[in-house]
């Protein structure tokens, strides 16, 4: 019976996934890494993180020896990583061939962005359909078709505002909160609830927060923090909060119709799975709900599921999917 490894790297750590055939998952561990993992991530560090990280997802399996080689047992390694989102097919190639001088000759593997194991853990494995991944920093549409075509739209980053994600919610309720304050925009609850989320008193002291970040990602990290504050205040009916969300969600709706329409999926009578994935996205908020209501008009034809596991499970399940299509998957989730 094959063992595979899924490994899943990301900004919020590198976790490791050992399953047989049966999905049943042997082995999983989280280790510690200090890369960022994105397009600027040196790919021989990031590739020497994910072996060592692998070969000890190898040693924790039931039944393996101190002294055994671990990848004896191992056939596939497959990694899900956000270094790959953007760098396209030279980043990619070189990525692939980091890992692959590290490993044995005889073990396969297989390479993906991060956006194609997040459709995997919906799907349990396929790689067809779409998923809108809903971040902290980011939003992506991500798509794949059985004739290997995929499509991507948004996903650039908080440098460029990634509509919908957490980042660009906050920094237009900062925008929204100092037009009220200064008399060109309507009067908001945004101005008292970021004020007390932030602890600050006067408009001095928020400015003064807005510059005091030493980092982007200390900047993207606060202002995605108001995020919440947009939902609660637009629960409370504040019609300036209620804009900034259908705002957001019809953002995410064109994201999804342009990987949609240039996959052809969304000329299909056939109904094409669309994965909901993301921090953003969760159960039985506004955001969601809003989010249902446009997807439900804009993409008539989408199926819309969940994530049945993480990272490393899903580029597991994606592995073992490449390896034998005709594989059962488990049945999709279409509730949270």
């Amino acid at each position: 019976m094959r063992t595979i490894i899924g490994a899943h790297a990301s900004p919020e750590g590198l976790v490791c996934a050992v399953l047989d055939e049966s999905r049943r998952v042997l082995a999983k561990n989280r280790y510690e890494t200090s890369l960022a993992w994105d397009i600027n991530t040196d790919v021989d560090a990031a590739a020497a993180e994910i072996v060592s990280a692998a070969k000890s997802a190898a040693k924790s399996q039931p039944g393996v020896q101190a002294r055994e080689d671990p990848w004896l047992s191992i056939s596939v390694l497959c990694v899900g990583t956000t270094t790959l989102d953007h760098g396209g097919a030279e980043a990619e190639a070189a990525f692939q061939a980091a890992v692959q001088r590290l490993l044995p000759p005889s073990l396969q593997l297989l390479i993906y962005n991060s956006a194609a194991t997040a459709l995997a853990s919906g799907t349990g494995g396929p790689l067809v359909g779409c998923v809108l991944l809903v971040g902290q920093d980011t939003s992506r549409a991500y798509g794949a078709v059985p004739d290997c075509r995929t499509a991507s739209s948004s996903g650039w980053g908080p440098v460029f505002s990634d509509s919908g994600c957490a980042y660009d919610v906050g920094m237009r309720a900062l925008a929204a909160l100092s037009r009220a304050q200064d008399g060109r925009g309507a009067d908001t609850l945004l101005v008292s609830a970021v004020y007390r989320e932030l602890g600050v008193q006067r408009a001095e002291d928020l400015i003064r927060w807005a510059r005091s970040h030493s980092s982007l990602r200390s900047r993207v990290a606060g202002v995605a923090s108001l995020a919440p504050v947009v939902l609660e205040c637009a629960a409370r009916g504040d019609t300036v909060a209620d804009a900034l969300l259908r705002h957001a969600v019809g953002e995410l709706l064109r994201a999804v119709k342009s990987v949609a329409g240039r996959l052809g999926l969304d000329k299909s009578r056939q109904p094409f799975n669309l994965v909901l994935a993301g921090p953003m996205l969760s159960e039985g908020s506004l955001f969601m709900q809003y989010l249902l209501d446009v997807l439900k008009d804009g993409v008539p034809t989408a199926d819309v599921i969940y994530p049945q596991g993480d990272g490393a499970e899903a580029a597991a399940w994606l592995a073992l999917w490449l390896l034998n299509p005709q594989l059962p998957v488990p049945p999709v989730r279409r509730g949270l």
